[in-house]
């Protein structure tokens, strides 16, 4: 990941460039994790460090939270296609597998990849994230799955309900038939996260698309958060009124690069082996330019 400015953000490795507003909960993919420490603001890795490979892939400017993560040794950097501007990375999804806690329980194949990537430079109140998406020709979304978004602090995920002091994040989720969502973690989510803007937008199988959200953390004690999302440059959903904190010592501290099938059981397995490719992973303080897709 290289730097232009504090808010202009690039995943360099990923860029390869050098409905109805539903406030009900959903399923998610494990178990709570344990509370990390944090020191400076960043939490304290429990795992040996990654493979170098690894965290040239990801860039000096980000900070990867070792805790949490999975399959990355299953993400491969593709060359860009012919007309295409980009590198991206192929996350792949074999057949029967789930969430983690499916291998775990269910003895399931592992599918999918996460990893949390904090931002060196510190956190943010109001931050822009844009990424493209793909995929594959034919993809089947059976009940659903997960997509990159911001999190900040610890109970952001597993069912793992934050109290205001503690942690959000708001990934996407693709659900039957294509249709998208916010997966939100929020104080006031009950079990797991909050689904917001069910339908708003549609995921095509074999096309890229530039996805794109703000998130605007509220003043605390202040239910005046909200949550934006642009799809190829139009807005397709917006919700005010959301409480993501009761502290201001809770900020959006990086990338939630998070994807895998479900949901926390077999229901939501993928039905055949498949892939998903990202790329062109833009973080910035102000509405980010996709440009067109071209002929990739």
């Amino acid at each position: 990941m290289s730097v232009l400015s504090r808010r202009g953000v690039f995943l360099a490795a990923l860029l390869g460039a050098g409905g109805a507003v539903g406030c009900t909960t959903g399923p998610d993919e494990r178990r709570p994790e344990p509370e990390v420490p944090a020191v400076n603001g960043l939490s304290t890795p429990t795992a040996p460090p990654m493979p170098p490979y690894l965290q040239s892939f990801f860039g000096d400017e980000l900070i990867m939270r070792r805790r949490g993560a999975f399959g990355l040794d299953d993400v491969t950097v593709e060359l860009p296609e012919a007309g295409c501007a980009w590198k991206h990375s192929r996350v792949r999804y074999p057949k029967g597998s789930a969430s983690q806690l499916s291998v775990e329980q269910d003895g399931a194949p592992s599918g999918g990849a996460q990893v949390y990537l904090q931002f060196r430079d510190g956190p943010a109140d109001d931050l822009y994230l844009s990424y493209r998406v793909r995929f594959q020709d034919g993809f089947q979304f059976a009940r659903g799955g997960k997509l990159p978004g911001f999190f900040g602090g610890t109970h952001v995920a597993g069912g793992n309900t934050p109290d205001g002091t503690n942690g959000f994040s708001t990934r996407y989720m693709w659900r039957a038939g294509g249709k998208g969502q916010v997966y939100a973690y929020l104080p006031r989510s009950k079990d797991y996260g909050t689904t917001l803007g069910l339908g708003s937008w549609k995921f095509v199988p074999g096309r890229w698309v530039a996805i794109q959200q703000r998130v605007r953390l509220n003043s605390p004690q202040l239910g005046d958060g909200s949550v934006t999302v642009w799809v190829d440059g139009s807005e397709v959903f917006h919700q005010d009124g959301l409480f993501y904190r009761s502290t201001p010592a809770l900020r959006i501290e990086g990338v939630f690069f998070s994807t895998f099938f479900g949901g926390d059981d077999l229901s939501w397995a993928s039905p055949v082996d498949q892939y998903a490719d990202f790329a062109t992973f833009v973080v910035s303080d102000r509405f980010i330019q996709a440009g067109p897709a071209g002929s990739c």
